[in-house]
């Protein structure tokens, strides 16, 4: 849309779009020898109902966003901030990037306050600071404290270059009205640390995990220390402590999609932990307990590995292949408990319909596409739903090999529509690193936080799967 619709507009169309589609149900349940449609009609009605209800939703929620829009007046001043960290800070050598939580906002030096956008992404530059504290200042800024700070404000600018990054839509869609950097001038307040408290706990945890990787791998050699930020992805989704020069390893060779917490991530984590329910529930017996039979086992595994999942995906960003495992290991979940049989695509329709009514603007982004489309090529080429593992270690490494080789072939388009380019070594690398990643490096790391030691064997195989990928990256073309 070249614009918003208005109120009255939006609720129209949604008065109206819900009232058909009322109506057409009742006539269709009550009276079905009078209201007789075609199947086509059917589906024609039912598209006009959903869509009608859907651009209301959108549109209604963008009016929302757009009434949060920072004050073009107010761009450019000084103004004294108190609020609430409310994400990991993502710390480099002369910066830190944090998103901010306004609580109160006033001019400077002036009482009266003023109205901002309550998230504001704000990036802390201090060089001479930097190098007289060395950072300890810094090390203090942790999720769920509140501080106070001066710094200028300004709406979200971005390039509109054709295939470059839209910084203006990005943080449209994680709803982030407004950015500021934080003012050290001498005139200007003097950040300050105003309480500790339990908000944001799952922030909290990660960046508790991530100091500790980093501790535990920054006093080792210098592969190690440049393998922590990969770590720190692996375990609880921190994308951004990977370095640039292993990006552009993981881009080139087509393994990008494994260094962060994927839908198959999650669904092991979920299977390792219902086993271990399962085994202690039934453990219980022997116990003299009546646990099993009060609740069956099975039952008991199937929450249990759902929920321990959903905590997870949580504590690793709940990004959305994370969004769309969890979805679909929850509606597996209650189906089996409830003994009703859905068709296998319905699970992913149910999945993508969840995600998209919370956030609308999932679509504009690439994982959304390459994270459903990937799961529906597999469901549609499978051999059969329900079917038996194949038999033997050579059919099942050839079932994998058909698998990959589908996904590839299938994610190829559209891999080249959304970023203009595709490794030409990616099937033989992912078909390497997808189980070495999964069956060794990321429950490596994950038992990390259990036992640090493991961090180190975590690097070690990392840098095995690196020196591989190297290999892969210097052949011609």
């Amino acid at each position: 849309q070249a614009s918003l619709w208005p109120l009255d507009v939006v609720l129209a169309v949604s008065g109206l779009s819900l009232s058909l589609g009322l109506l057409a149900w009742v006539l269709h349940t009550r009276m079905p020898h009078v209201f007789k449609l075609s199947e086509v009609a059917k589906w024609l009605l039912a598209t006009l109902v959903f869509f009608g209800l859907a651009l209301s939703c959108v549109n209604a929620r963008a009016l929302w966003q757009a009434q949060h829009r920072l004050n073009p007046l107010l761009e450019g001043q000084e103004i004294l901030l108190l609020g609430v960290i409310a994400s990991l800070p993502q710390q480099t050598d002369m910066s830190v990037r944090f998103r901010f939580q306004v609580q109160s906002a006033s001019k400077l030096n002036q009482a009266s306050s003023v109205v901002v956008p309550e998230w504001i992404d704000l990036v802390w530059y201090d060089r001479e600071s930097a190098e007289m504290m060395k950072g300890n200042l810094w090390a203090d800024l942790k999720a769920g404290d509140t501080w106070q700070f001066s710094a200028r404000l300004k709406a979200p600018h971005g390039t509109l270059n054709p295939g470059g990054f839209d910084e203006a839509l990005w943080r449209w869609e994680q709803g982030v009205m407004a950015t500021g950097a934080v003012t050290t001038s001498k005139r200007a307040a003097v950040p300050q640390k105003i309480k500790s408290s339990w908000l944001y706990p799952i922030a909290q945890a990660r960046q508790y995990v991530r100091s500790e990787i980093e501790r535990k791998l920054l006093q080792g050699d210098a592969q190690s220390r440049s393998l922590a930020g990969v770590i720190s992805a692996l375990v609880m989704g921190d994308q951004a402590a990977i370095q640039a020069a292993d990006w552009d390893l993981f881009r080139a060779t087509g393994v990008a999609h494994l260094m962060s917490i994927s839908g198959l991530h999650i669904t092991l984590f979920a299977w390792v932990m219902a086993a271990v329910i399962r085994a202690l529930w039934r453990f219980s017996a022997s116990c003299e307990t009546q646990l099993c039979l009060r609740w069956p086992a099975p039952q008991v595994a199937l929450l249990a590995g759902a929920l321990l999942a959903t905590l997870y995906a949580l504590f690793s960003g709940w990004g959305l292949p994370s969004q769309r495992t969890v979805i679909m290991l929850w509606v597996i979940g209650l189906l089996q408990l409830s003994g009703t049989r859905w068709p296998t695509f319905w699970g992913l329709g149910l999945a993508l319909w969840v995600v998209v009514t919370f956030d609308p603007w999932a679509m504009l982004q690439p994982g959304f596409w390459l994270s459903f489309v990937a799961v529906g090529v597999l469901f549609a080429t499978d051999a059969g739903e329900g079917a038996s593992a194949p038999p033997g270690v050579k059919a099942r490494v050839a079932a994998l090999a058909r698998e990959q080789g589908v996904i590839t072939l299938a994610l190829t388009p559209l891999t080249l529509l959304l970023f203009g380019q595709v490794s030409l070594v990616g099937l033989l690398a992912n078909a390497l690193a997808i189980p070495w990643v999964t069956l060794l490096v990321t429950p490596l790391a994950l038992l990390g936080m259990l036992w640090p030691e493991f961090w180190s064997l975590t690097a070690l195989a990392l840098s095995v799967l690196t020196t591989g990928l190297q290999w892969l990256a210097k052949l011609p073309f």
